[in-house]
């Protein structure tokens, strides 16, 4: 089903009063993106091709996570340690959102029970795009994720897997295309100030809006679009509200850092810079970048 698209938003004013009143009606859960026309894809779904086959994308996927482990225990505490033991944790459903905590390719889709802190997402960029926020009731998703998916002959669908293992389920080469909502058990400061949470999808490759949808009824999920026009403003009117990189732990500027270091290494693997490292830094004028920055700029 098509998610519906939320009318009667003539100007920014509307559009916060719409999303605050979703905050007060019951818990729900948001997501922003900077581009409407990217769909509800995993950050791993993201970077595998479309075309690989499924048993190469497990793999890929087994190898990241055995790779995190290896590499990254003499960086993490002794908690995130305890869901990475050995070169491949005993439960990896838990051990994902540390991976997807640091910036790791997970089967994991981030959401925030905060609509304002998922429209600083949907406007903080992409600043070329039209942005949208998805949001849906999480209770309407917890009544009826149970009810759809006991064909597939699992129990419950919860974080804690009551009854459930999902690492067996979620691994396998014929997994069901389950959805539900996991939680990370480590305290992440940006995760309790973002009060955010990650849906999971029990096969690679799917739309988690898809799933979602198939789930709930009409009415119990929507889109807000955030037009193009009214990004700057609506960054503004959240600073107003101190919604901002900093209040929300978001990298901010070290965002902007990492993808002028990946277009310059980009650019570099095309061969079209002819500049100097001297050039680049003394007198680098975006408009004659030779198609160094491919992005538009943004905040």
């Amino acid at each position: 089903m098509t998610w519906k698209d939320v009318t009667g938003i003539e100007k920014v004013n509307d559009l916060f009063i719409r999303l605050l009143g979703l905050d007060v009606r019951e818990p729900v859960a948001c997501r922003g993106q900077p581009d409407i026309s990217r769909p509800l894809l995993s950050s791993l779904d993201r970077v595998l091709p479309h075309d690989m086959a499924y048993e190469d994308r497990l793999a890929e996927e087994t190898a990241i996570i055995v790779k995190f482990c290896c590499l990254a225990k003499e960086f993490c505490d002794d908690i995130e340690k305890g869901y990475l033991q050995g070169p491949m944790p005993q439960d990896r459903i838990k051990a994902l959102p540390i991976l997807q905590h640091h910036g790791a390719p997970t089967r994991l889709l981030d959401w925030t029970r905060l609509p304002l802190v998922a429209l600083y997402f949907a406007s903080i960029s992409e600043h070329d795009k039209d942005g949208a926020v998805w949001w849906f009731s999480q209770k309407a998703f917890y009544d009826k994720v149970d009810c759809k998916w006991k064909e597939y002959g699992l129990k419950r669908y919860v974080a804690l897997n009551n009854g459930v293992n999902l690492n067996d389920t979620a691994f396998e080469t014929n997994g069901p295309p389950w959805i539900t909502e996991l939680h990370c058990s480590v305290p992440f400061d940006r995760l309790k100030v973002q009060q955010g949470f990650f849906t999971i999808a029990g096969r690679l490759g799917l739309d988690h809006g898809e799933l979602i949808a198939d789930v709930l009824d009409e009415g119990q999920y929507a889109r807000v679009i955030v037009p193009i026009s009214w990004k700057q403003e609506i960054l503004d009117q959240l600073r107003n509200r101190n919604i901002h990189s900093k209040s929300i732990d978001y990298p901010g500027a070290d965002l902007v850092g990492t993808d002028l270091t990946r277009d310059l290494k980009r650019a570099q693997h095309r061969g079209n810079l002819d500049c100097s490292a001297t050039e680049f830094g003394s007198s680098f004028d975006v408009t004659q970048s030779r198609g160094l920055i491919s992005m538009p700029l943004r905040r």
